[in-house]
């Protein structure tokens, strides 16, 4: 440097600028410094949350495994085994610093916490994965840990009573006019008419769009007239594809002068509806079906309902059958029955979660006079003949309320596996039989002569049928049924038996025959014979109980088949299983 130079830049302000650029130095030192830590560290968090994002994915699939198992007969244990194998098959292995936790509950949506341990049926599984992730550069390991929830509902819908398994061309007739009372119409379904809409399914989300409700628990809380139900399920069968039962439902979908509104979800027995629905979370219904013939039948007598469940207020339906030996059937629907759909189990209280019932309905039969050729009786000295008199019997049927519980279901991998119980407990019915519909007055059934070498022909007596007063019949008894699906359908009938002869027919006519000696009134010159000679009686009610069984057979006949195509059954209950959904697996949480 020259001397000009060194004179222009003194020692000093070299020195000072040395110092300026070393300070430079270290400044740039220290900001690379904190740029490679910042990245570093972002590459440990990067690691944190790609560790916790692989965890999540174990977690949800895990538990969409497991709460496929839930309802199986294995439960949680099953279902605990379904999650850590599908970790396992993910690529997830529990060690030592990994671990994967599974816990079996309820999910509920009208809980605070909505999912819980407590409750059945188990419908969820919370899954939580777990693992150490080290921290490469900036710290100690930590824990990283994600939890997802699954649930699956597994759905049964089925009916009490209601539905008919075959019919045929008298049941056909019937059927018609049972519902050409309730409807206050004329109606003519064929035989293929009604087998065909009993085969017919509908869509609970169908129905709900047909009827505006934008969710489940919408459609629940809809009201609408019997008219605007039937025009729904014909709109839910088309949407279905269905369009031959719509055309067929089309035909009764008819306006009811002084009808009762129906109100889809079902508020028990003293606010009735068309669906008793047994779900925690409602929209979990929505793939669920039931049987379009069914829903007919009860909303036509929800329609058609006593306004306070009383019999006294019920409207007075006559139903003319045009049956032979028949002058008339009158009824009345005290309480209607209802669909059920839902699932297994019971809740806090200790009721059962998904509840079917029967209707509970009057029902009065007037037969003609009776009609049998008359009978001789060979005494010996002299010879009895029987001929029947012009006197009409009532038979007045009164009904209590069976019920159906759904107890469990059972998803398996197959259908044959797969199964559905159902805890049933038929109905109580009354039953006289009398001159009027209240049983009151005698039934004057014969007229007796007698011919003798001595006298010739005399006329000896009248007999008659005393009003019998209200017989109890088939008290219940509590039995389960099971629907699996080794037909390939879950869609199947079962009839419980709780009274010792087995059937409805049987039980009605026996129990009416077993009362005849009790029941026969002798009368002579307007006398009361009957403690006097007892001992014809006793000869004499074997020879009427052959007499009477052609007239009791026709009750069987004309009232069980009524009573079965209301929801009322005698001593034996028909559940008819409509459909069985298992749940597609959903991640809540």
């Amino acid at each position: 440097m020259s001397r000009a130079a060194r004179r222009a830049h003194p020692l000093w302000m070299r020195r000072a600028g040395a110092r300026r650029q070393h300070g430079a130095v270290a400044v740039v030192a220290v900001i690379w410094l904190s740029v490679a830590i910042a990245a570093l560290g972002a590459l440990d968090v990067g690691n944190v949350f790609f560790a916790r994002r692989q965890l999540q994915r174990t977690a949800d699939l895990a538990a969409l495994a497991a709460v496929q198992m839930i309802g199986s007969a294995g439960g949680c244990a099953t279902a605990a085994t379904a999650a850590q194998q599908n970790a396992a098959a993910n690529g997830f292995t529990a060690g030592a610093t990994t671990t994967i936790n599974t816990t079996c509950g309820r999910w509920d949506t009208s809980k605070s916490t909505y999912f819980g341990t407590s409750g059945n049926p188990l419908n969820a599984v919370q899954v939580t994965t777990t693992q150490v992730v080290p921290y490469f550069f900036v710290g100690p390991s930590r824990n990283v840990s994600a939890t997802a929830t699954a649930f699956a509902s597994n759905i049964d819908a089925f009916s009490l009573g209601t539905g008919i398994a075959s019919i045929n061309t008298q049941q056909s007739a019937l059927l018609n006019a049972i519902l050409g009372g309730l409807l206050k119409t004329s109606v003519s379904l064929s035989v293929g008419d009604t087998q065909s809409l009993a085969s017919a399914h509908i869509k609970l989300q169908d129905l709900m769009v047909a009827l505006g409700a934008s969710t489940m628990q919408g459609l629940l809380g809809t009201t609408v007239s019997f008219q605007q139900l039937m025009v729904a399920m014909v709109t839910a069968l088309q949407a279905g594809g269905d369009t031959i039962n719509a055309s067929i439902l089309q035909k009764v979908a008819v306006a009811i002068p002084g009808e009762q509104n129906i109100t889809i979800g079902d508020g028990g027995a003293t606010s009735p509806g068309l669906l008793a629905l047994g779900l925690a979370t409602p929209n979990a219904a929505a793939t669920a079906t039931v049987n379009a013939f069914d829903a007919l039948l009860v909303a036509a007598q929800i329609a058609q309902r006593s306004p306070d469940g009383t019999q006294g207020n019920a409207p007075v339906i006559n139903v003319a059958t045009g049956l032979a030996g028949v002058a008339g059937i009158s009824l009345k629907v005290i309480k209607p029955p209802v669909l059920a759909v839902g699932e297994g189990g019971t809740l806090p209280n200790g009721t059962y979660r998904t509840m079917g019932r029967t209707a509970v309905v009057n029902v009065s039969v007037n037969l003609l006079p009776l009609t049998f050729a008359p009978i001789s009786l060979n005494l010996g000295i002299g010879s009895i003949s029987i001929s029947a008199l012009s006197t009409p019997i009532m038979l007045s049927l009164t009904s209590a309320q069976g019920t159906a519980a759904l107890s469990s279901v059972d998803c398996e991998s197959t259908r044959a596996a797969t199964n559905a119980t159902i805890l049933v407990q038929p109905s109580i019915a009354t039953v006289c039989v009398g001159a009027n519909s209240t049983c009151g007055g005698t039934i004057n059934v014969a007229e007796v002569t007698v011919w003798t070498l001595l006298t010739g022909t005399n006329e000896l007596t009248k007999i008659a049928i005393n009003g019998t007063g209200q017989l109890p019949l088939a008290p219940p008894s509590s039995q389960p049924v099971t629907f699996n699906g080794a037909s390939g359908s879950f869609d199947s009938s079962v009839t419980v038996n709780s009274n010792a002869v087995g059937s409805d027919a049987s039980t009605l006519t026996a129990q009416l025959l077993k009362m005849l000696p009790n029941t026969l009134q002798v009368t002579a010159l307007g006398l009361n014979l009957t403690d006097v000679i007892q001992p014809l009686l006793s000869a004499l009610a074997p020879v009427l109980s052959a007499a009477l069984q052609p007239v009791f057979a026709l009750l069987d006949a004309v009232l069980v088949p009524t009573l079965a195509l209301l929801g009322v059954q005698v001593g034996t209950a028909t559940v008819h299983n409509m459909s069985l959904t298992c749940g597609v697996s959903q991640l809540v949480n």
